[in-house]
């Protein structure tokens, strides 16, 4: 069974959230023209500077200046960073980044300096008048709030900041994003006071769109920064091959792109060796961490030492990746050696020689002759200010106490084994079954962001729009409570 034909497996990974719909809303908080947000963009305004901004103004603004400054669009977040950057008073910095949220359409927009537009049809406009594709995030809730659903907040907090991502997207693409629905909510009242509330179920994807508004390209759920550049790279590139082709010659160029990348993936993954494995491990492993496992691995005893030393095992990933566990490190792990990212470069190679040497001792798992594991990226997953962001939250008090350094580094490895396991996933499971549904539609159905939207939510992400409940209604399941734990609406 290969990519093509794997079936469509439920996310069960902790980051899970997602963005794309059909028929969008088109409300922006203001009413400016389509014609305003594409003159903004193309001819910024002139005559203002970040002197002629005052913070404490800003600071206190109210919505209709905000709905002002959305109207003039990126020229005026923009102008309102700048002067932000020069404000040195930090309850006046922290009062502004609230307003600078607001009129970028997003949370932490200080950090990630991307402006949002939430009307699709004057995203339309704006990449029309600038010939770049549109990246459209589809969500449950806002991005400009706190609870949105799961992968939104990590996108915001984990992807977003990346300067390079960050760049890329400001340069190359013109941003849009709408909601799916609104995020389910879960309250935790310890009767006491304390209280703690999160989202609950979900999933999100960042469509890439032409400047009529058609999908390119879907990424699913969350992804590594370095994997969302280069595959973002390549749908600004596809974009600028069609542009200007329409009908069945558009047509055919996406769907020999779309097929390429499936067969180009079939072929990675053969090339994929013996993968060695520590179980319950919390972080992304390198080659000396592996050749440390191993060696006491190999010393230990069928004694109690046994079960204190790692449990390292090798997995050969085999033909089929659906047939795989879901399980969080090897996932991590195929994450590395897949898609050449979240190890130092030597590492890789390491890993491999050693998984193949211990692999026949322990497992007779024998490698795939002549198959070598592709040098891995040497650059983290978080870049500096996205780390910086990460540890700031978490250094926040929760619940009376503090988390140390060593507690925040051990939460933000795990966060990053988390974002690789999480893009091996979506590129393995869940972008080739997309991928095979754009390339039947652009045969002869619908290819619309609207048709698109609805079969991903549906059958990829398993949120049809009819279940209003979103599967967290049991309907067949006695709770002994009336009504099934049911408080308000039908």
């Amino acid at each position: 069974m290969n990519l093509r034909s794997l079936a469509a497996v439920p996310f069960t990974f902790l980051l899970a959230c997602s963005t794309v719909s059909a028929g969008a809303p088109t409300g922006d908080g203001n009413r400016a023209s389509r014609a305003q947000h594409a003159a903004a963009v193309a001819a910024p305004a002139t005559g203002h500077s970040a002197g002629d901004v005052d913070g404490t103004a800003v600071a206190h603004m109210g919505a209709a200046e905000i709905a002002a400054l959305r109207a003039e669009g990126p020229a005026a977040l923009e102008r309102l960073l700048l002067a932000y950057d020069r404000m040195h008073a930090e309850s006046v910095r922290d009062q502004m980044a609230a307003t600078i949220d607001k009129v970028a359409g997003q949370r932490y927009a200080t950090v990630s300096r991307l402006y949002w537009y939430e009307d699709l049809e004057a995203a339309k406009a704006v990449a029309k008048a600038t010939g770049k594709p549109i990246l459209s995030l589809r969500m449950l809730g806002r991005l400009d709030e706190d609870l949105s659903c799961a992968n939104s907040r990590f996108f915001r907090t984990t992807l977003y900041p990346d300067a390079a991502v960050s760049t890329l997207l400001r340069e190359r693409f013109v941003l849009h994003w709408s909601s799916e629905r609104n995020a389910p909510r879960v309250t935790v009242d310890f009767g006491d006071g304390r209280k703690l509330e999160s989202t609950v179920t979900g999933n999100s994807a960042h469509y890439v769109l032409d400047g009529d508004g058609r999908p390119i390209d879907v990424l699913p759920g969350l992804y590594a920064p370095q994997v969302f550049i280069r595959e973002l790279t390549t749908a600004a590139t596809l974009h600028a091959s069609i542009r200007g082709k329409t009908g069945s010659e558009r047509d055919q160029a996406l769907i020999a792109h779309h097929q390429a990348a499936m067969e180009a993936l079939n072929q990675r993954w053969a090339s994929l060796p013996a993968i060695p494995v520590i179980e319950g491990s919390r972080m992304l492993l390198t080659g000396a961490t592996v050749t440390r496992a191993a060696a006491l691995a190999q010393r230990a005893t069928m004694s109690k030492a046994y079960v204190e030393v790692p449990m390292l095992k090798t997995v050969d990933v085999g033909a089929d990746p659906g047939a795989l566990p879901a399980d969080l490190e090897l996932w991590a792990e195929i994450g590395q050696r897949l898609l050449e990212v979240g190890a130092p470069p030597e590492a890789a190679a390491a890993e491999a020689a050693l998984a193949n040497r211990w692999g026949l001792e322990a497992r007779a798992v024998k490698p795939k002759p002549g198959k070598a594991a592709p040098a891995a990226a040497a650059r983290p997953i978080l870049d500096d200010r996205a780390r910086a962001l990460v540890d700031s939250m978490l250094a926040v008090p929760a619940g009376g106490s503090r988390l140390d350094d060593a507690a925040r580094a051990a939460v933000i490895a795990q966060l990053e084994q988390t974002i690789v396991a999480d893009t091996a996933l979506n590129e393995v499971r869940l972008r080739p079954l997309i991928r095979g549904y754009l390339v039947s539609a652009l045969m002869g159905g619908d290819a619309s962001f609207a048709t698109v939207n609805s079969w991903i939510y549906t059958n990829a992400f398993h949120a049809p729009s009819t279940d209003v409940w979103m599967g967290l209604l049991p309907r067949d399941t006695f709770t002994g409570l009336p009504g099934g734990a049911v408080t308000g609406g039908a």
